[in-house]
């Protein structure tokens, strides 16, 4: 059985010098799973990539939380398609 190993939400945005409240607002918009301990939010390692394509697509572009859950949910249809 594999264990998932985890990222403070404080460490993702430390490492990629960003603000938490984009963060915040795209756990409001259901972009990222993530665990809550105490007040700790803690991101999943398979949720890693999708979150720094989130933002990416946020800092590069300036798309918004609401642009980026359908950009994102588009690719995982493709995807699904493409298999």
């Amino acid at each position: 059985m594999s264990s998932i190993t985890y990222v403070t939400l404080q460490q993702f945005c430390s490492f990629h010098q960003c603000e938490t409240l984009i963060l915040e607002d795209f756990l409001d918009h259901g972009i990222i799973r993530v665990e809550r301990q105490n007040d700790i939010v803690l991101i999943p390692e398979p949720e890693l990539p999708k979150l720094e394509k989130a933002l990416r697509l946020h800092l590069d572009l300036g798309v918004n939380a609401a642009g980026i859950d359908i950009i994102l949910n588009l690719l995982e249809r493709m995807e699904g398609v493409m298999e």
